[in-house]
């Protein structure tokens, strides 16, 4: 009986060895290895002699971790452009994040681009905000396996650009958010192929350029992209009422829409979920899944449909909500759902979805329809927080699987207010917006008040966890194409 005992107390011991192993190692990952602030003078090895982002870059390693001081970082040695090649690896990423969540802002001020990855893998950039770029706003071209968490972003050039703008394999954007100037917000196009965008919340400002808008394009010649539980809306609040449609050079477009457009015009405007375009392979292999799109009355919403998903195959749509406020945009549909057209659609589905208000959706033949529940107002809808023949936005989904997990409170609530404010627009809190169309949230639906975020990574990839709150850890100083 004693070996017994014994021998219990030796498993139980290694187990928790074994634990203490694994949170020693996630904290030296999240450990700072250098620093930088705004006005960085010093050595970078400690946070009272912080340097610029810029003269991180000759020291980086895979494991390194830069840590960013609070403030305003401009100017191009305070941007985060490594230089190509540069690249951590599947073990031992390159980090940059803010040492403070949310209290570091890298502004291009127009002039620069705040984040580009390019030819650089590996790298985690993560708790801080990035704004007025002259091109993208986060920027991953030619660039794989890498992850931006808890980043808002705002105000790209009134160009050919997007808030988040991915070329790359494997890419992941978890807890993130979007708005403002740019022809699309969340974009993985040109062989940004299984690019994840996981609890993600975007909103479709304003563009004077020629080509389609969205507030997320879920497929541009790019496969395998999930979009889970993402929060996509529409404004148009920074659209001009009176402007000449521009090309991508800044001069006046001389094709088909172009011309002096009045009133608040968009040309092109698709959807806040929509496709691009395959040119070649149509199956897309691709998921809209948890995700809402929802219109309030008075935003100047110029699409014909909330989502919008044609001429292609392979794609699921499932546990999503569209809600336009009832009385408003009445002539808007809901979903918009056509046929592959090319020849017939095999692996087109649409299930557990809820529509309300607005016109009525359109399903083309060839997708597969199952648990589907619309009307004028909400109380002809099943909920959205119980329902089981419908949408149900209650847990979070996982690399395209249901967890048992809560999804709210949002998880960049906070975040996205604070950040808003910053940008100058009236805060929006995310969760709230949420009950005020759907009504209250049930506790079965809550996490914790911080609403732990599971940080989690593309396939073949791997990283440690964080939270709502800022971890703290030590310091060790070790081509133009418009339209489909």
């Amino acid at each position: 009986m004693k070996s017994k005992f014994a021998k219990m107390k030796l498993i139980v011991g290694t187990i928790v060895l074994a634990a203490l192993y694994l949170s020693v190692q996630e904290a030296r990952a999240q450990a700072c290895t250098h620093y930088a602030s705004p006005a960085g003078n010093g050595v970078g090895t400690s946070s009272n002699s912080p340097f610029k982002i810029v003269n991180f870059w000759p020291l980086a390693k895979p494991g390194y971790t830069l840590c960013l001081l609070d403030g305003q970082y401009t100017g191009s040695s305070s941007m985060i452009n490594p230089p190509q090649n540069l690249s951590g690896t599947a073990s031992a990423r390159i980090t940059v994040r803010a040492l403070n969540d949310g209290k570091v802002t890298i502004n291009g001020l127009g002039s620069s681009r705040p984040v580009r990855l390019y030819y650089n893998s590996y790298f985690v950039l993560e708790g801080f905000n990035a704004r007025n770029s002259v091109g993208n706003v986060i920027d991953l071209s030619n660039s794989n396996h890498n992850i931006v968490r808890r980043v808002a972003a705002w105000d790209a050039a009134d160009n050919n650009t997007n808030i988040f703008g991915i070329r790359g394999n494997h890419n992941l954007l978890e807890d993130v958010a979007g708005w403002g100037i740019a022809r699309k917000i969340f974009s993985a196009s040109q062989g940004g192929n299984y690019t994840t965008i996981r609890r993600a919340w975007g909103r479709w400002e304003g563009s004077h350029v020629v080509g389609p808008k969205m507030t997320y394009t879920l497929a541009y010649n790019n496969y395998n992209l999930t979009c889970e539980n993402c929060i996509g809306t529409w404004s148009g609040q920074r659209m001009k009422k009176t402007y000449t449609l521009l090309d991508y050079y800044g001069k006046p477009w001389t094709g088909n829409g172009g011309g002096t457009y009045s009133n608040y015009g968009v040309n092109q405007p698709y959807a806040i979920f929509s496709v691009d375009r395959l040119d070649g392979n149509k199956n897309a292999q691709s998921k809209l899944l948890g995700s809402i799109a929802y219109i309030r009355g008075t935003d100047r919403f110029a699409a014909a449909q909330a989502i919008l998903i044609t001429r292609l195959d392979s794609f699921e749509v499932a546990n999503t909500t569209v809600y336009i406020e009832p009385g408003s945009h009445t002539t808007r549909r809901r979903f918009g759902l056509n046929n592959l057209i090319s020849s017939v659609g095999r692996n087109l589905i649409a299930r557990n979805l809820t529509g309300v208000g607005g016109a009525a959706s359109s399903f083309g033949s060839d997708w597969q329809e199952s648990s589907i529940s619309e009307g004028s107002s909400l109380g002809s809808v099943s909920s959205v927080f119980t329902s089981t023949g419908s949408a149900n936005l209650c847990k979070r989904y996982k690399d395209r699987a249901l967890t048992a997990e809560p999804l709210w409170p949002w998880p960049m609530n906070q975040r996205i207010m604070n950040a808003m404010v910053e940008s100058g627009r009236t805060s929006v809190d995310v969760t709230k917006t949420i009950e005020s169309m759907f009504g209250a949230i049930p506790s079965a639906c809550k996490g914790t008040a911080t609403n732990v975020a599971s940080a989690t990574t593309p396939a073949s990839s791997t990283t440690t966890s964080t939270s709502d709150k800022t971890l703290t850890v030590p310091s060790s100083p070790l081509n133009l194409k418009v339209g489909p």
